[in-house]
């Protein structure tokens, strides 16, 4: 998928506060793995459905949660690249990304990329 590898190409190398996992599909019927991860991105049809704070590992294990949907491949990596910004600039250190989202709250994000 050419936009995973754009995306892939702008965020490689930012400062975050624990590693992040970004997954991609195109297919959004037979693979999960986006759900799993920090940051999931779905292909549908045209469009890119943005999925954030999923949790693989552990008995807390959680799926992530639809934070944008029907995205263009440019809004995508605006979208993106502001939310491994506020991530770098507001997580704690060695914080994960799933425990940033839940101590600062989904809305909250939603709102500070909209006004980022």
């Amino acid at each position: 998928m050419p936009v995973a590898k754009e995306l892939n190409h702008r965020i490689a190398g930012k400062q975050v506060p624990f590693t992040l996992k970004v997954a991609y599909t195109g297919c959004p019927i037979g693979c999960g793995e986006p759900m799993l991860s920090d940051i999931g991105i779905m292909k549908i049809g045209d469009y890119y459905d943005l999925y954030v704070g999923g949790k693989a590992k552990g008995k807390d294990a959680e799926v992530g949660s639809l934070l944008m949907e029907k995205l263009t491949s440019e809004e995508l990596y605006e979208t993106v690249e502001k939310i491994i910004e506020v991530y770098s600039q507001k997580g704690k250190n060695r914080e994960t990304f799933n425990k940033f989202l839940k101590r600062n709250g989904r809305d909250e994000i939603r709102e500070v990329l909209h006004n980022f």
